[in-house]
């Protein structure tokens, strides 16, 4: 996108359901940053739906303090799209989506769709007559750190050394931070999230329970 001098780049994963964005500097814009343009966009004009958001447990902190800075309410829910749309039809939100780039907007459709995406974006940056490296700095993102563990036991809930070095990270991130660890749906495996406003901390608590969960779940 920066070599041809172009203003957006879309990128869309193989069922097109997801959208992710690069601007024209040459920088990704993940799905967080879409669903908060989208957000902040209809919260200014009075079009979205209950002024709420519904979002996964794994969506940047960021992203949420945008959205309720701007009057808007952010709703959170286990990872996956049938949960977001649960929610979604239960709150009757408008706007729904996960940090993969899965994004519901649901006047359009009840499922992720990558082109209805990516023309929402377009048509924002048509009206707003403004870069989308600008808007997506709109909604800036905390360090993020995400680890996938191979392990013989999913249940990490129950090794206690485990859990408590789970909560004593909660506890060093304070109100400024998010802790997720959850067994996966798909594979042997547990994921960690670790997130906060210190890059340097969240990597070395994201580490540290990486290794520990591997040394304890195996």
């Amino acid at each position: 996108v920066a070599d041809a001098g172009g203003d957006v780049g879309f990128s869309l994963d193989g069922d097109a359901d997801r959208c992710v964005a690069v601007d024209e500097l040459g920088q990704v814009v993940d799905g967080d940053q879409l669903l908060g343009m989208i957000a902040l966009d209809r919260l200014g004009r009075g079009a979205l739906a209950e002024k709420t958001v519904v979002v996964s447990i794994l969506s940047n902190g960021g992203l949420a303090r945008a959205i309720e800075d701007a009057g808007g309410r952010v709703l959170r829910t286990r990872v996956g799209d049938r949960y977001i749309l649960d929610s979604m039809l239960l709150s009757k939100a408008g706007l729904g989506g996960e940090k993969s780039g899965h994004v519901i907007v649901r006047e359009h459709t009840t499922s992720g769709d990558g082109i209805v995406t990516a023309l929402e974006i377009l048509d924002l940056l048509a009206r707003s007559g403004r870069p989308l490296s600008e808007l997506a700095a709109a909604i800036p993102l905390d360090p993020q750190e995400q680890r996938t563990i191979r392990v013989r036991h999913k249940e990490w809930r129950a090794d206690r050394p485990l859990s408590e070095a789970v909560e004593a990270a909660q506890a060093e991130l304070g109100d400024d931070g998010r802790v997720v660890v959850r067994a996966s749906g798909t594979e042997p495996a547990v994921r960690v999230m670790v997130e906060g406003r210190d890059a340097s901390r969240v990597l070395r608590l994201a580490d540290d329970l990486a290794a520990l969960a591997g040394e304890r779940l195996n």
